[in-house]
């Protein structure tokens, strides 16, 4: 199929197929006209990357599990490694979330002595 099928079936843009392609996460065979063409894992594998792009794993992260994305092989391995980039992505979850809670509160009190202010004025 071509990227414009892959791209609507998969739910993602053209353009998204062609960085998954580029970044080596999905492939695609050459016609002698140079169209690309794609198998059907390419719809299940745009899939999953799209997912753990949504879910603010970068495409190295998504890289790093290639070999255990749907439509390739699981292994016990993969569980393995896809927990581990799971727990480290948690953990910058985590540390994000308390660094955003920091900000709020500075911010908060920013707001509180401003409000303080314009009552006494």
């Amino acid at each position: 199929m071509k990227v414009g099928e892959v791209a609507a079936r998969a739910g993602i843009s053209v353009r998204s197929v062609r960085y998954y392609e580029r970044a080596g996460l999905i492939s695609a065979t050459r016609q002698t006209n140079g169209y690309r063409e794609f198998d059907e894992t390419a719809i299940a594998l745009a899939r999953a990357i799209r997912d753990l792009i949504a879910s603010g794993f970068t495409i190295d992260e998504v890289r790093s599990l290639s070999s255990c994305l749907p439509a390739t092989t699981t292994t016990a391995d993969c569980c393995t490694q896809t927990a581990a980039l799971y727990r480290n992505k948690l953990q910058q979850i985590d540390a994000q979330m308390r660094t955003l809670g920091a900000v709020r509160r500075r911010v908060e009190e920013r707001l509180a002595s401003l409000l303080t202010h314009d009552q006494r004025d």
